[in-house]
This record gives C-alpha cells, sequence and structure tokens, in this order.
C-alpha cells in the first residue's frame, strides 16, 4: 500500500499554476513537481476552488478556467464542502486576525486544516505563516 499524505491547496497556488505571468509561477510548478514525487493525496476547500477559477477566468480567460475546473473534476482531488461548523470555524479565526486584508477563505482552509490535522498548505499567502501553519516549500 503507497503512503498518503493529505495537503489542502489555496487558490492562489492553482492560479500561479495556471497563469504563466503569475510571480510565482515557477515556484509552484517546481513545488508541484515535489507534491507528485511525495505523493500527497491534494485537497481544496470548496470557496477555495471558486476562486481560483474566477481569478483564473479574470486573468487568463473564461476558456482557462473551464479547462482548469474541467481537470479539476477529472482529478483525484477531493473537494471539501464548508458546513455550518467550518464556516463558523472560519469565522472564530477570523475574527482573530488583525490585517483588514485577511480573507475569509483562508480562514475557512485553517479550519479545515485543524479538522483534518494538517499543518502545511500549498500556497504563497503569508498569512498562513502569521497563523502557525506552513506553507509547503516556502517555509522551513
Amino acid at each position: 500500500m503507497v503512503n498518503t499524505r493529505k495537503l489542502l491547496v489555496d487558490a492562489d497556488a492553482f492560479v500561479a499554476l495556471v497563469c504563466q505571468n503569475d510571480s510565482s509561477h515557477q515556484r509552484a510548478e517546481i513545488f508541484q513537481e515535489q507534491i507528485i514525487k511525495d505523493n500527497f493525496e491534494l485537497i481544496v476547500s470548496d470557496p477555495a476552488f471558486g476562486e481560483a477559477i474566477t481569478v483564473i477566468s479574470q486573468k487568463e480567460g473564461l476558456r482557462v478556467a473551464v479547462k482548469f475546473a474541467d481537470e479539476v473534476f477529472a482529478s483525484p482531488l477531493e473537494i471539501i464542502e464548508v458546513d455550518p461548523a467550518l464556516r463558523k470555524e472560519g469565522l472564530d479565526i477570523f475574527k482573530k486576525q488583525t490585517s483588514k486584508n485577511s480573507r475569509f477563505t483562508d480562514c475557512i482552509n485553517m479550519a479545515i486544516m485543524k479538522k483534518l490535522g494538517l499543518n502545511t498548505i500549498f500556497s504563497f499567502d503569508v498569512q498562513y505563516k502569521k497563523n502557525k501553519f506552513k506553507r509547503f516549500g516556502v517555509d522551513k
């Protein structure tokens, strides 16, 4: 049996992978290779998936966003639906943030990570580091 670990993927990582002009594109591709090599089971929150589709559409066009979404649906990537308890936990985390630029979707992601016992996320967003989570490939 192959050993797998779960890794939550944030919207910004998907955007960086799809959008070649994204400032994190090259690092995202390198990290993706390592994620595949390490046999991670990838998961994404429903809000982050929706955010990724929207931003990719804005940056690259609707066709590219639809292609991305179709590829996600065809992959083994698990999309975590947010129930009221996770939404409330996300709001509790959001209330503790100190920046007006804090993203509620990121707080929901942190609630999912806490629920699943995960401490690492594939993201470039500093908000995770500020909340004591590791960003895959970014934080040591």
